[in-house]
This record gives C-alpha cells, structure tokens and sequence, in this order.
C-alpha cells in the first residue's frame, strides 16, 4: 500500500525552488469519475466505457500502446495507471525530484459540446475532490478548471463555478477548436470570465483523442504519433498569431495565457515575423497598437517541456538571444515517458534565467506561496 505522505502535520515549512507546471492526473477508473458525472449523463457519456478517452490507433510510443505513453515507473505499486495515485506521484516527483509545487493537468475531452462540458465538469469535481482536497494537506497540489472551448457561455459559467477555490490556479482548455482561432470574439465569454478573476488560460492539446479530433494539416490526417508530436507547435503559432492580430489581449486587458507542451524555442521566430507584418501592415490593424512582440512579451507565457536536445552551449545561447526568461515556465510532463527531470533542465538554461524559469513565473503568474511544507524523507537542499 502506497503511504500517505500528508498525514505528518508537523512538518518544516521549506521554500519553493521549483514549480512544475504540467502534470497529468488520471482517474482511478472510469467508474470512480463517473461517480462524479451527474446520472443522467453517464449512459451518455460513456456508453461503451471507451467513448471518451480511447486509445489512438496511431500512438505508437517507446512502450506499449496499453501504457498510453506513460512512465513505466510511475505506475502505482498497488496497481492502476501512471498518475492515478496522488500519494505515489507525490513520492515520485515532489519527493524524489524535488518539485515545490506541481499544476496538474487533466486530459479530457469530447466531440460533442454539451458532452464535452458536462464531462469536464465532471473531472473538476473528482480533480478538486480527490487530488485537491483528500490528498493535499501538504497544499502542493495546483488544479485546472477544465472547460469546454467549444461552449464560450458554459465555459464562463464554470469558471465562476471554481473561482476563488484556494488550489485551482487556472482555466484549461484543448486548442482543437474546429477551425476557430483563440482571438476571435467566440471565445471572449471564456477569456473575460478567467480575466475577471484573475486566471490565466492554459491550453494542452489532448492527444488522447476520437481521430477527428487531432489537427488535420493541409497534407491530411498524421499518420503517426510523431508525426502529430513534431507538428504540435504549428497550431500554437495559428493561435498565438490569432490572439494578438484579431485582439484579444485589447479586449481582456488583464488575459493571461499559456502554451503548455509546446515547447518554446518557436516563440522568437514567430513574434519576429508577426512585429514585421505589423510594420507593413498596420492599416489594416489599426487594433493592434503595439509591436505584436510586446503582447507576447506581457500576456503570454510557454511552459518547457519538451526542451529541445541540443548542444547545451548552443541552445543557452540561443535562449539568451530569445530574450524571453520571464515567459518560460519549467514543466516535465510527469508521468509521460517524455518527461524532463528538473536536473536535466536546470542546466540548459542560462545561469540569470535558471531562477525565473524553474520558480519565479510561475510563483507570479499563479500567486503562489514562498514555502510549503516539508514532506517526510524529503531533502531541503534542492536547486536552484
């Protein structure tokens, strides 16, 4: 039986070096989350007990495709999926890794709207139950509230629904959109709703998905999971592009939003292009007031991982010339087996960004705390 890590009530407070801002919690079982759904939704939902979450036909990662491109060893002990036990992932990435302070990430979503909201409702009641209440007296748990971006009005309902819960940090939402960029005035409902209260936006692609639902490229469907993985950032450029050409960040002032499993290295190029656009172009956006660059800069933020595998001397230099150390933010994607260790990422970052990178941001995007409570067998020395 895993050891419940929040039952020593006097535990040392200790400072938050690192904050990981992508992490994905699994349910127990489809059981257990439909026990959250509201009953005349479950048959609905999950009338095959594989409806919503399948696995992708062309996911075809290093382990087994039953393993859904999970860790083998973050599967809990006592048995379940990688991410299913909130006291293992504790000993395994705040423990054993050192992480301060961990946001977690759900991966859901469906085709149908109505569907697709009541089932992210529903993962916010298990999410904020479960992971946020029962097993977070150590107060390290970060939740998302999930929402649909295909229900703008919904979405805003169920933000206000959450806001002002001590543990949910921000709004989360699939970038599949249907052909609908972020910057247009659809999702203004979603977008005023966070900004209202103060939550950024994150979107995370969710690639445990219906087939209609992964981005079609000009060239057609991907035919593979890397196909997929290498293409992802393209359909942050389209919404990042969106977001500042077609004003959002004018309309909500106060929006934040982040790119989360993206990666970064992107950024620089694309707020190049779209400065020089705007240069030659500004008749035709006489609301964007500003260099696109300088939207970036103030509304957006990129979280790590994947960091690119480069050589370190290099890929420093390169991060120094994107200038862009106060809108990365350190992730691992725990518990995918593509995940970065905070040893491993530390050192690719230039020495004067390492801090704001793996704590700072997001300590100031989020509002979190300066300490937090020691777990037992934990060390105190961890960098930065």
């Amino acid at each position: 039986m895993v050891e419940r890590l929040d039952q020593d009530a006097g535990q040392q407070e200790i400072a938050v070096t690192i904050v990981d801002t992508d992490v994905h919690p699994l349910p127990v079982s489809t059981d257990v989350l439909k026990s959250y759904a509201p009953t005349e939704w479950v048959d609905k939902i999950w009338p095959t007990g594989n409806a919503v979450s399948p696995v992708p036909h062309f996911y075809d990662t290093p382990d087994s495709y039953k393993t859904m491109s999970l860790r083998m060893d973050a599967h809990p002990p006592n048995g379940g999926v990688a991410g299913s036990d909130p006291d293992f992932a504790a000993q395994q990435l705040l423990v054993e890794a050192g992480v301060s302070i961990a946001s977690l990430e759900p991966m859901c979503d469906a085709q149908l709207p109505q569907a697709e909201h009541v089932l992210k409702s529903t993962y916010n009641d298990w999410l904020a139950d479960v992971w946020l209440d029962k097993h977070n007296a150590h107060g390290r748990w970060r939740g998302s509230i999930s929402v649909s971006a295909q229900t703008p009005e919904l979405a805003a309902r169920e933000i206000e629904r959450w806001a002002g819960h001590p543990y949910l940090s921000q709004v989360l939402i699939t970038p599949q959109t249907r052909g609908i960029p972020f910057g247009t005035p659809h999702f203004d409902p979603l977008f005023a709703a966070a900004a209202r209260n103060g939550l950024p936006v994150a979107t995370h692609l969710m690639g445990q998905t219906p087939f209609e639902l992964i981005p079609l490229y000009p060239v057609g469907n991907p035919a593979h999971w890397h196909d997929f993985f290498a293409s992802w950032p393209l359909l942050y450029v389209s919404h990042l592009t969106s977001l500042v050409f077609d004003g959002a960040f004018d309309r909500h002032p106060d929006l934040r939003v982040v790119f989360i499993e993206g990666g970064f290295t992107w950024a620089m190029p694309v707020m190049s292009r779209m400065d020089r656009i705007w240069e030659a172009r500004r008749g035709d956006l006489p609301h964007v007031r500003r260099p696109p660059s300088e939207y970036v800069r103030e509304h957006v933020h990129f979280t790590t991982q994947p960091l690119e595998d480069a050589d370190t001397v290099g890929f420093r230099e390169y991060l120094e010339m994107m200038d862009l150390g106060d809108n990365l933010m350190f992730s691992t994607d725990y518990p995918h087996w593509s995940y970065d260790a905070p040893e491993y990422a530390i050192n690719r970052f230039p020495r004067d960004q390492r801090e704001r990178i793996m704590r700072g941001n997001a300590t100031a995007l989020y509002g979190l705390p300066a300490t937090v409570r020691a777990l037992p067998g934990e060390r105190t020395d961890r960098l930065p």
